[in-house]
């Protein structure tokens, strides 16, 4: 089961081998529909990680060429259910953010970002580092029990509480790689 009321934070336990069949499922719609536009399609966030508490919302960036080249992609994209949310373009760094479902159900957060963006290659090494690391795994998902009672109904103080441990960690990664 996947989806999460837009702006909350409820933590599932890891349904790993389902969240990686959703996500094979909404990449083979993506690609169906978009594919001409992306280079690549990767599943990212807690719920590409094994044996790690998330929230049941499937993570997908996506690389364009031009980060222009989204307003290409809004069409395409809202006939498959995601929703363009034009106060929200470069928002977060070098990326534009289309979740899917309605705001009761967010089930998709998909990410179009360009290669050479941190977006894309931060994303891409935390993801692989707590994949393989259980102890920044551990330590990360109990921050993220934590945040989660501070800040239930407030994503984006629950994002941004979980920030300088990502970037820690990403820099960990980058020394160890």
């Amino acid at each position: 089961m996947i989806g999460l009321k837009r702006g909350t934070v409820k933590l599932s336990d890891s349904q790993f081998d389902e969240w990686r069949e959703e996500y094979e499922k909404e990449k083979k719609i993506l690609l169906d529909k978009i594919g001409d536009h992306v280079s690549e399609i990767h599943h990212i966030g807690s719920t590409s990680i094994p044996d790690l508490m998330a929230k049941p919302i499937i993570d997908i960036i996506a690389v364009i060429d031009k980060l222009e080249d989204y307003k290409q992609l809004i069409a395409p994209l809202e006939e498959l259910g995601y929703h363009f949310m034009p106060d929200r373009v470069f928002e977060i760094r070098d990326r534009v953010f289309f979740p899917k479902g309605p705001e009761s159900n967010r089930t998709h957060h998909l990410s179009l970002v360009v290669k050479e963006s941190p977006q894309y290659g931060d994303n891409l090494l935390f993801r692989d580092y707590l994949r393989e690391n259980k102890q920044a795994r551990h330590d990360y998902q109990a921050l993220k029990q934590k945040l989660s009672k501070k800040f239930a109904n407030d994503r984006e103080s629950y994002t941004e509480a979980k920030t300088d441990f990502i970037t820690k960690l990403i820099a960990k990664a980058r020394t160890e790689a």
